[in-house]
């Protein structure tokens, strides 16, 4: 029976298995490339005895280019593995594009159907809207906070701010600066408008925006649906970030208006201006996600103070403008400093409609007249009906400055009688 002709392979295997039984009778260069990768193959897994050291560097070489090929033909797998996995994903997404164009040609609006977008629902009116975020801008003492206190009291209680309606709703305020100081400024304010700041529930501390805690605001926001969320001041609840890294920035004014959206609420950030202009400090990338932007600062001094609102942004409504408040020193009924007399505090009047104090009077004491005058209270009651009527009507007047304000009404009143002139004749009968 005839041989099988021998390939080329074998004569490679041949060659290679000679070689190592005697690897010193020729030089493995002068084996073919086939033969020299079988003898670097089996060499791997069996020691071959006798190699100088040209032989067994040139098998070393080889071993490295071989795994160098393996590594190599790996990564061209995987690339092509790769383009493959890209060229299926585009198809899918092409396919999922084409499902989606319909649904996205739907949302499109025709000029009636712009009828039929919900408008934004005022808190105040023509300036602070639910569901946006706004943002009260000064220096250090410009009475940033004495501005928000006195617009959370009113939209808390429902009283028109600064000659403009509210919508009443709750008020959530978050004191993060100067806690122990917030009653007095409420006290003072709940004497200048006759009764208490229902409506508004403050938080003595911060929240940081980043933090947990935050997702925790929100939820009990949604709980509580109030309308109106004050952040005092967004640099105590935003420590540790960056304020003019507009990327920073960003990711904190997504959370805040994610609060706004969620709650359905107006959130109203009080913040610093920077040391040279009169914009917000920071980043200014967040003015596009604020709907208004109020710019408060000091005019004049002492009695001559001004504070000056300027309306510096509002998205959709008439800015420029500017809203004028006289500050007034009040003593407020009820809290004694160390020395034995009266804590004052500041409130806040319209420019064209502020009431000063009374020449001669007490400041406690004319506030608490004025407080009766403006409410009509009858002249002819003594203090305890006087206490039961305030009582009926929720107004608050302490008792210590009550009395003097009673009486002091009653002589302003008093009809002054004039006495006869002389030489006047007595009626018959008299």
């Amino acid at each position: 029976m005839p041989e099988e002709p021998t390939t080329d392979f074998e004569v490679a295997v041949r060659l290679a298995m000679s070689w190592l039984l005697s690897p010193r009778t020729v030089p493995l260069e002068s084996l073919g490339e086939d033969a020299q990768r079988i003898v670097t193959a089996i060499s791997a897994r069996v020691p071959v005895p006798g190699l100088d050291v040209e032989t067994q560097a040139l098998i070393d070489a080889q071993r490295r280019e071989a795994a160098e090929l393996d590594k190599a033909r790996e990564i061209a797998a995987y690339n092509r593995a790769k383009e493959r996995a890209q060229d299926i994903e585009e198809h899918d997404q092409r396919g999922r594009v084409a499902a989606l164009v319909d649904a996205l040609l739907s949302e499109t609006l025709t000029t009636d159907a712009l009828d039929d977008i919900e408008e934004l629902t005022p808190v105040v009116d023509g300036l602070m809207y639910r569901g946006t975020v706004a943002r009260i801008n000064g220096k250090p003492g410009a009475m940033k906070s004495f501005v928000a206190l006195d617009v959370a009291g009113s939209v808390g209680t429902g009283i028109p701010w600064a000659g403009k309606e509210v919508i009443q709703g709750d008020v959530i305020y978050l004191v993060a600066e100067g806690a122990a100081g917030f009653k007095k400024r409420v006290r003072a304010w709940e004497q200048e408008h006759g009764g208490k700041m229902i409506g508004v529930h403050f938080l003595p501390r911060p929240i940081q925006v980043a933090s947990i805690e935050w997702l925790v605001l929100e939820e009990a926001c949604k709980r509580l649906n109030p309308a109106m969320i004050i952040v005092d001041t967004q640099a105590r609840a935003t420590v540790g970030i960056e304020e003019s890294s507009n990327e920073r920035m960003s990711v904190i004014f997504s959370r805040i208006e994610n609060l706004a959206k969620e709650s359905n609420a107006c959130v109203l950030l009080i913040h610093h201006t920077g040391h040279v202009g009169e914009h917000g400090r920071g980043a200014s990338n967040v003015l596009g996600a604020v709907q208004t932007e109020l710019l408060v600062k000091k005019e004049g001094k002492g009695a001559d103070r001004i504070i000056v609102i300027r309306i510096d942004k509002t998205k959709d409504d008439d800015d420029g403008q500017e809203i004028r408040m006289l500050p007034r020193v009040v003593a407020v009924n009820g809290m004694i400093g160390m020395s034995g007399a009266q804590e004052t505090s500041v409130v806040l009047a319209l420019e064209n409609a502020a009431v000063f104090g009374i020449p001669g009077l007490d400041p406690a004491v004319s506030a608490a007249v004025q407080m009766l005058d403006k409410h009509n209270a009858p002249t002819d009651l003594g203090r305890d009906r006087m206490r039961a009527w305030l009582t009926d009507r929720q107004i608050s007047i302490g008792n210590s400055v009550l009395a003097p304000a009673i009486s002091h009404r009653k002589k302003r009143d008093q009809p002054t009688q004039k006495p006869d002139p002389p030489g006047t004749p007595l009626d018959a009968g008299e």
